[in-house]
């Protein structure tokens, strides 16, 4: 498999423990007094700021050039595209009913809830779709030149702020959390 993939296949598994961390409680629960309400608001801060910035637009890169080279039906090309657009949407909007119910004036901590594991199940979807349909497709199609010239659009040359090496202060804690809950030692 190459590389890319590899590296996307990573990122999958790390987001798959930043999911399972939202769909347990308390986490997601959207109440200014819960003590695990900053992990809440930390994870949806990295999912609109890294995945739908670097992991996403690569991933829709790769299937314009599947398209383009006509390996992939490009129904299935414009599925994953507009998953990335309602992600992005949803947690856009996610962020900004948060602070609404935060603030508990615009937005009850129940919908709020809801709507993030919806939305962590819209990821789980897109990842799963990604796997079965554009990685496979991606590595039977594409030629060394077809990967460079993807590397070259260099899409995903800011390094991951919570699953890199070193973690963006910001996203510490939140780090923290999914490596206990994971379980995975990767705390270090």
């Amino acid at each position: 498999m190459h590389n890319t993939l590899q590296t996307l296949l990573a990122a999958h598994n790390d987001l798959r423990r930043l999911v399972a961390l939202l769909e347990r409680q308390p986490v997601m629960r959207a109440d200014p007094d819960d003590a695990h309400v900053g992990l809440l608001v930390d994870a949806l801060s990295y999912l609109t700021q890294y995945p739908d910035t670097g992991h996403h637009v690569m991933e829709d890169h790769i299937a314009q050039r599947l398209r383009s080279c006509k390996a992939l039906d490009p129904a299935q090309c414009s599925e994953i595209e507009v998953q990335h657009a309602t992600l992005a949407r949803q947690g856009r909007a996610l962020l900004e009913d948060l602070e609404g119910a935060l603030r508990k004036d615009t937005t009850s901590s129940e919908l709020v809830s809801l709507n993030t594991r919806l939305y962590a199940e819209r990821l789980r979807h897109n990842m799963a779709v990604e796997e079965l349909v554009l990685f496979p497709a991606a590595q039977r199609t594409f030629a060394d030149a077809d990967w460079q010239a993807i590397k070259s659009a260099n899409l995903l040359a800011v390094p991951d702020p919570l699953f890199h090496t070193h973690v963006q202060a910001q996203f510490k804690e939140l780090h923290h959390a999914i490596a206990v809950d994971a379980g995975c030692g990767c705390d270090d």
